[in-house]
């Protein structure tokens, strides 16, 4: 036996076996660390992430409250929010930190004055939930033009 374990095979055999636990080891390190992580991470959840008015005449400006909760265990943080046009506002008012189930809004504003037919516009907001840095929500409408009806 002991001439056995002096081979070059039984060498080579322990040594890849001694890898193989090595790097299980290691991922089940890696893994666990990720999973703990999101565990303790902040979670956006809304309610509802797209919104149509519907058909509206031209001229009023429209509002909507998009309605979030954080649904993660650690405290969640609206970093800022962002339209893709200037007929379109948002705000998540003077509150921007949540603790775990805590529930906010981001207020929305569209400005129909000077619009007509089909309207789709997006809203980005980014916070520090690492699933969801940046979360899009829709609004939509058809703008009624008066010289129609």
């Amino acid at each position: 036996m002991k001439q056995f374990l002096q081979t070059k095979t039984a060498k080579t055999g322990y040594f890849v076996i001694g890898l193989i636990i090595i790097f299980s080891v290691l991922f089940v390190v890696f893994t666990n660390s990720k999973l703990t992580a999101s565990l303790r991470a902040p979670k956006i959840y809304f309610k509802e992430d797209v919104h149509d008015f519907g058909h509206v005449p031209r001229g009023p400006e429209l509002q909507y409250n998009f309605k979030f909760t954080n649904k993660g265990n650690a405290v969640l943080n609206i970093e800022r929010v962002q339209t893709s046009c200037g007929c379109t506002g948002a705000t998540v008012g003077e509150k921007t930190e949540y603790k775990k189930n805590e529930s906010g809004e981001i207020k929305i504003t569209f400005n129909t004055q000077g619009r007509s037919g089909h309207q789709e516009k997006t809203i980005s907001v980014f916070s520090n939930d690492p699933e969801n840095l940046q979360k899009d929500l829709k609004i939509s409408c058809e703008v009624d033009d008066p010289g129609d009806q």
